[in-house]
């Protein structure tokens, strides 16, 4: 029976808020997912949350639960990669090793700083993946503890051009602030009360965001599915017309996107393997199919990485990289001396912070505006630990071979190729490979067809 009720509670205020916010159809491919999902059939939904601290707080828990009640057969993957303190000019660098590698479906973000940089994270999210986006204007908090009744306008400006941003690029629209406001003022609780500090969240804060945020993610059959303002993602049948068969039982599949996952259906003999070729290469070779890991932390119990971002000019190989900090560095952190070691690169070469650091492999780039290390000894009132090391990995986005698994598994085969048409080839040995479907996700390509236009003007 409580099911039955908040079914039919969840049912009212669904039309209600589809009503008040037609951006809701920009997440309308997710929520159609959600809702088809069965036991026999589950979704498969990746979530992330994306920004500084208020996105790293626990109301991010409360709408995964919310969630995870909601459509209980759904295999979700959530994932927190926000970062405490780190405004947008500084999100963006991180955002390659957090965001677009790992490909959500659904993307929550939120994060100050400069305006600029922000849409340029959202317009990055647009091209390289096919995540639908939801963003939201922030909540109100106080200028100061010393001053508990004046509220911070210039949340107010940004929230004009955040409002910008959302229809720009398809981006589902939540305008917290004016719930914010509206809730408080019908309420007669004052905006310090849901604060812990000037702007952080106090539980009834958590609570509040949450609420204000789960409450529209909605189902609105009738605003559509939008089915290419995100990009698409589709299924593919093995024995589709977009998949040839080869002598041995290879298979190729033709298909336009970024990103492809095979879906098994359990059928696969033991043993059995294939090579996967890329428009009939070995994928190896190819830069822009490799990644690399979120570096550790910075010294003193930060939370912070010890380096935002680390490039790379060469195509890379799987393994484990360690930065050891030399002793003639300085012990504020702002002159550091160091080597790049990786477990099968080897010595890879010595550089200072100050100065842009390319690796003997080229495998390894680093630009000295990256370096974390030294503002948080400041921060921390540390001093650089001897031979503090910071370490990552680089992994490849595609399978050199797949293998069959159990029935229902999603198993990637290549992610981050051109946005344009390809071929993908299961070479196989051993048997049957039990691949039942493909999963082909392709990013919009409004962005690019509007480039092209304004160039034609």
């Amino acid at each position: 029976m409580r099911n039955l009720f908040l079914t039919m509670t969840m049912a009212v205020a669904f039309v209600a808020t589809a009503a008040e916010n037609p951006s809701v159809a920009f997440i309308q491919r997710t929520m159609k997912s959600l809702e088809a999902s069965t036991a026999e059939n589950p979704a498969h939904v990746r979530v992330l949350f994306y920004g500084q601290s208020i996105t790293a707080q626990p109301w991010t828990k409360i709408v995964q639960k919310q969630l995870e009640e909601r459509y209980p057969t759904v295999k979700f993957e959530f994932r927190n990669a926000a970062i405490g303190g780190y405004v947008s000019s500084v999100l963006i660098r991180t955002a390659d090793h957090d965001l677009y590698p790992w490909y959500p479906d659904l993307l929550f973000f939120h994060v100050y700083g400069p305006m600029d940089k922000y849409e340029e994270i959202v317009k990055r999210v647009r091209e390289r993946t096919s995540a639908e986006i939801v963003i939201w204007t922030s909540h109100l908090n106080i200028v100061s503890k010393d001053k508990p009744d004046q509220i911070n306008t210039t949340h107010d400006e940004r929230a004009v051009l955040i409002r910008a941003v959302a229809p720009k690029y398809d981006c589902m629209l939540i305008d917290l602030r004016e719930k914010w406001r509206k809730h408080l003022a019908a309420n007669g609780i004052a905006v310090k009360d849901m604060l812990s500090d000037t702007v952080h969240l106090n539980p009834k804060g958590l609570d509040l965001y949450a609420k204000l945020i789960g409450e529209e993610l909605v189902r609105a059959p009738k605003l559509g599915d939008n089915p290419t303002a995100a990009g698409t993602i589709t299924t593919l049948a093995a024995n589709g017309p977009e998949v040839t068969r080869g002598p041995g039982g290879q298979l190729t599949l033709r298909f336009t996107g970024n990103r492809v996952l095979a879906v098994s259906d359990g059928t696969g003999a033991s043993g059995a393997k294939a090579t996967v070729l890329l428009d009939g290469k070995p994928m190896d070779g190819m830069k822009e199919l490799w990644a690399i890991s979120r570096p550790s932390v910075g010294p003193a119990k930060i939370w912070m990485p010890a380096i935002n971002n680390i490039a790379f000019e060469q195509p890379l190989v799987e393994e484990d990289w360690t930065l050891t900090c030399l002793p003639d560095s300085t012990p504020d952190g702002k002159k550091i001396h160091f080597k790049v070691q990786g477990s099968v690169t080897g010595e890879d070469g010595e550089g200072w912070n100050t100065e842009r650091f390319v690796s003997r492999s080229r495998r390894v780039v680093i630009e000295p505006s990256d370096w974390q290390i030294g503002w948080t000894l400041g921060y921390k009132k540390a001093t650089l630990p001897e031979g503090f090391k910071v370490t990552w990995r680089s992994y490849p986005l595609f399978a050199r071979v797949y293998e069959p698994a159990p029935a229902g598994t999603h198993t990637l085969l290549v992610q981050g190729c051109a946005n344009r048409p390809h071929t993908l080839t299961l070479i196989p040995e051993g048997g049957t490979l039990g691949i039942g479907s493909f999963v082909v996700h392709a990013p919009s390509s409004r962005l690019a067809v509007d480039k092209d236009a304004s160039k034609s003007k």
